[in-house]
């Protein structure tokens, strides 16, 4: 689980051609189609049409960009 809760989707910084799609803080089964289709893009295209994938780097902690959730019921 990541210090956020949210998961890390996108290259590592420091080994090329490895992607990271982890730490879904038990959500990964609902959020899979998506975090599929968003790391094919990125692999594929460097880029992704569905989300600004930035957002899920790794590179957020070491930045100190946490995403906050704000939709919590």
């Amino acid at each position: 689980m990541t210090p956020d809760h949210h998961a890390i989707i996108g290259p590592s910084p420091n080994i090329e051609g490895l992607y990271f799609v982890n730490g879904f803080s038990g959500h990964g089964v609902m959020h899979s189609p998506a975090s599929g289709r968003i790391t094919a893009d990125l692999i594929l295209h460097g880029r992704s049409e569905l989300i600004d994938a930035k957002q899920l780097s790794v590179e957020r902690f070491a930045a100190g960009k946490l995403l906050e959730e704000t939709a919590v019921l």
